[in-house]
């Protein structure tokens, strides 16, 4: 599936009349405005830095919404599957099970269980309403179970004893998932702190003073400076995607997360680098 199909499910979620043509096109509008008022008045990198932020914010937040969508129905999923052969082994039916299962609480889970429930009565089985909640789920781990427990109900291994098993496997996962990030949140703070705060406040520092020391006796800045403090910034932005791209990888184990990561990293690091280099230029002119 492309990237728009992604992105017109993604804004289905948040509103199914909300048009993605429209959210897109809104996005390209004030991406430019604040290119053009931030790049001519203030700085035109920075206008540039704000821009791409703008559009990432405005494409990003419904694919990050989708993606906690999945992420809640994931969580839930072994506790979902306990109920469900809790229910089955105190001698309820499949249907009773789903019915008090999207009874429960479960959030979105709950609400894909209820339509499970009408595609039943509808007159579909319980294997092609499974396998309908999992496409709609787009959750590699719900689809993986969903194929294990039809072929154990085709097979005649045991549902109840299916069902116990997949979700004690998703709970081990799922604590070694939470192990891992809590294992790794020292170890991105540190490179976010290092690249995208303290590398912005000492070139921004140095550069301040350059500024100063090069517009004494009221000269313009010789351009070897004006360089050096080019590749300040270069060096600055290339810090910051790398930051970026470390943390998507060490954190959620998915590079796709720097391009919600990177526009935010780059703005913040960018912005410290101007404060303190003109803090330090007033500071050292006084």
């Amino acid at each position: 599936m492309g990237f728009y199909q992604n992105y017109r499910k993604a804004v289905s979620y948040i509103n199914p009349e909300l048009e993605p043509d429209f959210l897109l096109a809104g996005a390209f509008f004030l991406s430019a405005v604040g290119l053009t008022y931030v790049g001519l008045f203030i700085d035109l990198m920075l206008g540039g830095l704000l821009a791409v932020l703008l559009f990432d914010v405005a494409v990003g937040y419904p694919l990050y919404k989708r993606a906690q969508r999945i992420s809640q129905m994931e969580r839930v999923l072994p506790d979902v599957l306990s109920h469900m052969g809790t229910t089955l082994k105190a001698g309820g039916t499949i249907e009773s099970a789903l019915k008090e299962v999207a009874k429960a609480g479960y959030g979105p889970m709950a609400d894909e269980l209820s339509k499970m429930i009408r595609e039943i009565k509808e007159g579909k089985t319980f294997e092609d309403a499974l396998m309908s909640f999992a496409e709609r789920s787009e959750s590699m781990p719900i689809k993986r179970s969903v194929n294990v427990i039809i072929s154990a109900k085709r097979t005649g291994g045991g549902l109840v004893s299916a069902l116990l098993s997949i979700a004690d496997d998703l709970r081990a996962a799922a604590r070694l998932k939470r192990e891992r990030t809590a294992k790794t949140m020292v170890q991105v703070l540190f490179i976010i702190i290092a690249a995208d705060i303290v590398a912005p406040l000492i070139f921004g520092l140095v550069s301040g003073i350059m500024l100063f020391l090069g517009g004494i006796g009221g000269t313009e800045v010789p351009p070897l400076f004006s360089t050096i403090i080019f590749y300040f910034k270069a060096y600055l932005a290339v810090s910051a995607v790398f930051s970026a791209l470390a943390a998507s990888m060490i954190r959620e184990g998915n590079i796709t997360k720097t391009v919600i990561y990177a526009p935010v990293l780059l703005v913040v690091t960018y912005i410290i680098f101007m404060v303190v280099s003109g803090f330090a230029n007033t500071f050292f002119a006084v």
